[in-house]
């Protein structure tokens, strides 16, 4: 009786011990719905600034649809549409031109959404809420298209989570 108590102090003692690098161990809401508005990200121990056009905006309307904007150097503001659902703490974004995300995601201590590849949240995007609703009204019928020019540079597996390489690689062309 005493080897089983013991075990299940150790496995207890062993849920409560987590490393989390300073900030809280991501909890799970399944309401994402509103804008969120990127600003930092982090790989690793390192944490770096979103700024500028870098910047993109994710709108979680209620019916499962949604709008991403983001600024495209050859056409400017540009947005593209898609379908979003949550399972459990995994993400699943379907954009209308073809493309998907499969991201894990969470909230940390500040309230911000933070959307990651892997369930340990390695390296994330930080997203703060940007008002409700609110989307890009400054887009032409030929940006509306929500179709990605083939020719820029898109290294990323995914449109919510950039490498700070990446981020700088608009930049420097």
């Amino acid at each position: 009786m005493k080897k089983i108590y013991y075990m299940l102090l150790l496995a207890v003692i062993s849920m409560t011990v987590v490393s989390c690098d300073g900030w809280d161990s991501p909890y799970y809401v399944d309401n994402i719905v509103g804008s969120w508005e990127s600003y930092y990200g982090c790989q690793g121990n390192y944490e770096y600034d979103i700024m500028g056009f870098d910047r993109v905006r994710y709108d979680f309307y209620t019916n499962h649809t949604g709008r991403y904007t983001y600024y495209d150097i050859y056409y400017g503001l540009s947005y593209v549409d898609f379908d979003w659902d949550t399972y459990g703490d995994r993400l699943v974004i379907r954009y209308y031109d073809g493309d998907s995300d499969y991201l894990f995601y969470g909230y940390d201590r500040n309230g911000d959404l933070l959307l990651a590849l892997d369930s340990r949240f390695y390296q994330f995007t930080a997203y703060r809420p940007a008002g409700y609703w609110a989307p890009a009204k400054d887009v032409t019928k030929v940006q509306a298209t929500g179709k990605l020019d083939k020719g820029t540079d898109n290294k990323s597996a995914s449109r919510a989570v950039k490498a700070k390489e990446e981020l700088t690689a608009v930049e420097k062309k």
